[in-house]
């Protein structure tokens, strides 16, 4: 009965989590659809996301958390593991998107939907629902590892239609995200003391406590308006008929890839590792079977590429989640 019970929480936590979005989405959508909103006004919620509050949202994610040199060492296979398993989605998006014909800025995006999911929003609250606030800091490593290709190769791929040279494109990796993450990563170095001199400035970490509490608000409204852009986008798409939604089968192809064999790969291997913690075997699983993120039509939208295609991917990923999330906790129980 308690296993029961366990299993229901999780459901119902997962269940929450989804229609917390979608009812974000669900405004945006209404406002789209009675031109409540001006026509622009997707075009200035995507700029304001990726220009600031996603960059105070990864600043923010990675300054607040306590860190040490175990949790690091700990950490690290996380990171490694993490960043190996989005590489190898990104190898069965190039195969898959060259079987399914596409080509340009959709196959682009159709290679970052399947290599980025929603791993903060939807994965944090199931992973603290699981283990305990304690395993935030691995799904934080885990968010690390999905940052640090999101906002290199991940820009190059969005950028990469334009068909600018190749410095042009780099100059692209040099952002505002970028540097959240590179500020963010020298906060956790301090924290760790691995420069012990910075004890001597005083008050710096009462320095750094007021600065978090006053852009934390800003980095939190990140998810609400990245939902609120999505449902905007979504208010255009157009599904008469069923003819519609056979033009959709990259969406479900990926869909398949992204919520379930590229995790159920994730975790035959990771059972053939010993050395490897259970919790963060669960952190890298978990974080794999997340649907796609909600930062890439954004990202699309900004870079001018593909975002409609970038946020049907992010819609119908996150209404199959309802039943693909709880199917990979139930896999990791029998282990």
């Amino acid at each position: 009965m308690t296993d029961f019970q366990s299993i229901s929480q999780q459901i119902q936590i997962l269940v929450n989590q989804i229609s917390i979005l979608v009812i974000m989405g669900l405004l945006g959508f209404i406002s789209g659809k009675t031109r409540y909103l001006p026509e622009n006004s997707g075009t200035v919620l995507s700029r304001v996301v990726i220009k600031l509050t996603a960059p105070v949202l990864i600043f923010i994610t990675l300054a607040s958390r306590d860190f040490t040199k175990d949790i690091l060492i700990n950490g690290i296979w996380i990171y490694l593991l993490g960043a190996v398993f989005i590489m190898v989605s990104f190898l069965a998006a190039h195969i898959t998107g060259k079987l399914l014909g596409l080509k340009g800025a959709t196959e682009n995006i159709y290679k970052m939907n399947l290599m980025f999911g929603n791993v903060i929003y939807l994965a944090f609250p199931l992973l603290r629902s699981l283990y305990g606030d304690n395993i935030l800091i691995y799904a934080v490593l885990f968010n690390l590892a999905n940052d640090t290709i999101l906002w290199t190769l991940g820009v190059f791929l969005v950028n990469k239609h334009n068909k600018a040279g190749w410095k042009d494109n780099i100059k692209h990796l040099i952002n505002g995200n970028t540097i959240a993450f590179a500020a963010g990563l020298v906060i956790i170095l301090l924290k760790v003391n691995f420069m012990p001199f910075i004890k001597q400035i005083p008050y710096i970490f009462e320095v750094s406590g007021f600065v978090k509490s006053a852009l934390y608000p800003l980095g939190e409204v990140t998810v609400p308006l990245s939902m609120l852009f999505i449902g905007l986008i979504l208010s255009e798409i157009k599904i008469s008929n069923a003819g519609d939604l056979l033009k959709r089968v990259p969406t479900f192809v990926l869909s398949l890839f992204k919520l379930i064999l590229i995790p159920c790969l994730a975790l035959f291997v990771l059972s053939f590792i010993d050395f490897i913690d259970p919790l963060a075997k669960a952190v890298i699983v978990l974080q794999l079977s997340m649907p796609c993120g909600t930062i890439v039509p954004a990202l699309a939208n900004q870079y001018g590429s593909d975002y409609k295609f970038a946020t049907e991917n992010v819609f119908f990923t996150t209404i199959l989640g309802i039943l693909t999330m709880p199917f990979m906790v139930y896999l990791l129980s029998l282990i």
